[in-house]
């Protein structure tokens, strides 16, 4: 494993939240961008970095009632979000997954999806298969190609739906999982191995969208992923600009307002993550749960400040906390609240008490 990094301490948090807080500043009343549609936690795969330890015996699917419902909700927000799929493999759930994205069409919103590509037999039938998910909304592909898909994903299933989705007029894209400081290496050095894995030129690999992806010690990674990726350089008191804006629907029909690792947490101790269980919610209902998540404080502040701030502020208010010194990214910070009881509670206490402080500005603020 890597020597671990030590992280900046900061102390502006405490002075802003004494001081400083300000209603409208954390309420900005910002929307929703993408809402992830879980279809399923079954796949071809058992990936070691996969954060939901998806398998192919795991057959828990999305409840399609539940998904038109959040579907329909969705599209009252203006501008209405993308629907972005995914999994497990959501290609096994095909027939579910063409059926909400027309519905999704037919109000205005389009459609994307991230593949194992385990589905794709040749090139031509990829582009028939993806030309078919043009039809209803979809205009973005995307695959994972690293070295923990490829012992179970033939790499020429991820070329051929690579190619067949550029064929079909659909924007292609590659996500590289990052774990070790070899992996994370520069983008010329991570196009060369692509083109090794996908037996395709450089210059056509250039032409996807590269997403590298640091793993997160989640899920079936905390047994199975020996090397992890701390970058001395990153600065962990950056604000979570996902937090609200990407919200995710779990194959159980929870809702979290985040599309990072907490997800793949045990939804016992990721009480903190969790908006609601939409099993037997009206549209209206979860119509009303997507805009008070607009105004939602735990969100904003992990918007506004960032997981590893407000962490910083609960180990002021109380010094037994303890905390690591060393994340690979915002995600692993965020898990702090669902693997620590101690964490979670103080937090409820935090925004018990800028539940206060807000309510008071917001009052002087309208009566000024």
């Amino acid at each position: 494993m890597n020597e671990m990094s030590t992280l900046n301490r900061d102390n502006s948090l405490t002075d802003f939240f004494r001081r400083d807080i300000n209603a409208q500043q954390l309420l900005n009343h910002k929307g929703i961008s993408i809402i992830s549609i879980l279809m399923t936690y079954r796949c071809p795969a058992a990936c070691a970095h996969c954060i939901f330890e998806s398998n192919p015996q795991n057959k828990t699917h999305l409840d399609m009632d539940i998904a038109r419902k959040v579907v329909e909700a969705a599209s009252r927000q203006s501008p209405p979000p993308v629907l972005g799929f995914s999994g497990g493999e959501a290609f096994v759930r095909y027939k579910e997954m063409r059926e909400l994205a027309a519905f999704g069409q037919s109000l205005g919103m389009p459609s994307e999806v991230i593949s194992s590509s385990a589905w794709a037999t040749s090139r031509s039938q990829a582009k028939e298969k993806l030309l078919d998910l043009r039809s209803v909304g979809f205009e973005a592909y995307c695959t994972s190609v690293d070295e923990f898909h490829i012992p179970f994903i033939k790499p020429e299933k991820m070329r051929w739906a690579l190619q067949g989705a550029r064929d079909a007029g659909l924007d292609a894209r590659i996500n590289v999982q990052v774990s070790s400081e070899r992996s994370a290496r520069a983008k010329s050095d991570i196009i060369s191995r692509l083109s090794e894995i996908l037996s395709i030129p450089e210059s056509e690999v250039a032409e996807f969208e590269i997403n590298p992806l640091i793993t997160t010690p989640v899920g079936r990674a905390r047994k199975e992923v020996t090397e992890f990726y701390y970058d001395d350089s990153k600065d962990m008191r950056e604000g979570c600009p996902m937090a609200t804006e990407i919200v995710t629907i779990s194959p159980k029909g929870l809702l979290y307002p985040c599309c990072g690792m907490v997800v793949g947490e045990d939804p016992e101790k990721a009480g903190l993550f969790i908006q609601d269980n939409l099993q037997d919610k009206s549209v209206d209902e979860i119509a009303e749960m997507l805009d008070a998540l607009k105004e939602d404080l735990f969100f904003k502040l992990l918007q506004y400040f960032g997981p590893y701030r407000i962490l910083q502020e609960l180990k002021r208010r109380d010094p037994s906390i303890e905390i690591s010194d060393h994340y690979v990214g915002s995600c692993d910070v965020c898990l702090e609240f669902t693997s620590q009881e101690q964490i979670a509670d103080a937090t409820c206490e935090l925004l018990a008490d800028l539940g206060e402080v807000l309510n008071q500005r917001a009052g002087m603020e309208l009566t000024a």
